[in-house]
């Protein structure tokens, strides 16, 4: 039998509930790619998973999910427009490995010279479906978490798409000049006693857009930055408290508010956003910023990631 490292989930909790082991290499079955990893993400929801916050997606203990990037080794039964030898990404449910499946539903190619770390490119999709929940064109959005993953995604693809006023919420100021380096007009910490007279100074109209991952009383207290008829998207709740709405102000300004999930997000979508991220990529429009560690040094990654300090993708690389 093949081995291989991956990290295991044996419960719920901090770091130590997650261990080095050796495991059995997987076997491709009916639609499915065996990749062979060279990096892989950790996201925020990798931490919430990690906690119990979001349900394990297998009984424990278990190799968790994570989105990877690697080189297809085999194919199961019925693949189509993939092949042994591609670059490849996705998000695997068991990736935090040095040989994931991919199900080909969840796979997209990569060109062969792609710079080494930068194809895991979901942050992006999930940004892209977050601005499309708009109807119609925009001219403003305010972004919270916005030094994140998704959130620096979503600054730079409203800019490509150019939204005249991008406002940026992040939890500390020294991460201003980062998000308006990636465009923001507008960047505030929840920190200054004065943020939302500065997000409204930015956009005396009102934002037509708010997305946001934090929820709880922040939300809340953004959704009268909205403009008339204004949508408040929901994706997260990392605050793990409920957002408050007053309904005199919903109402009379004709607001509202979705929860948007890229899982929910039409295939055929998702593939043309990722093509053109690989694009903006290579011509130097989409910066995706990289933080490396080793495998073995995944509690470092993940006490980086908690720091909050980090710019840009936290990757684990296999080799």
């Amino acid at each position: 039998m093949h081995m291989m490292k991956a990290i295991v989930q044996s419960g719920y909790g901090g770091p130590e509930v997650l261990s080095l082991r050796e495991m059995p290499i997987p076997e491709p079955q009916a639609g499915e790619l065996l990749v062979k990893v060279s990096a892989i993400a950790l996201n925020y929801a990798n931490k919430l998973l990690r906690e119990g916050v979001f349900p394990a997606p297998s009984p424990l203990p278990a190799i968790m999910l994570a989105e990877v990037e690697g080189i297809v080794v085999s194919a199961g039964s019925g693949v189509e427009g993939f092949q042994p030898g591609q670059r490849v990404t996705g998000v695997s449910m068991q990736g935090f490995a040095e040989y994931a499946i991919l199900h080909t539903s969840q796979a997209f190619l990569l060109p062969d010279g792609f710079p080494a770390g930068q194809g895991m490119l979901s942050g992006g999709i999930t940004a892209h479906h977050l601005l499309a929940q708009a109807p119609g064109g925009i001219s403003s959005v305010l972004i919270t978490g916005a030094a994140g993953v998704i959130g620096s995604f979503a600054i730079q693809l409203a800019r490509l798409q150019d939204i005249r006023v991008i406002g940026a919420v992040t939890g500390s100021s020294d991460k201003s000049a980062y998000v308006k380096k990636l465009g923001a007009t507008v960047a505030v910490s929840r920190n200054e006693e004065d943020w939302l007279l500065q997000l409204g100074a930015a956009a005396p109209e009102g934002y037509a857009l708010l997305l946001d991952a934090g929820g709880g009383p922040a939300a809340s207290q953004l959704l009268p930055l909205l403009a008339h008829g204004g949508t408040a998207v929901l994706y997260g709740n990392m605050s793990g408290k409920p957002v408050e709405a007053d309904g005199n102000l919903m109402a009379f300004r004709s607001l509202r508010i979705v929860g948007a999930s890229v899982f929910a997000a039409n295939p055929a979508d998702k593939l043309r956003w990722h093509d053109e991220m690989v694009q903006a990529v290579q011509t130097g429009s989409l910066e995706v910023p990289v933080n490396a560690f080793a495998l073995e040094d995944f509690g470092d990654a993940f006490a980086a990631l908690e720091s909050r300090q980090i710019q840009g993708k936290i990757i684990l690389q296999t080799a």
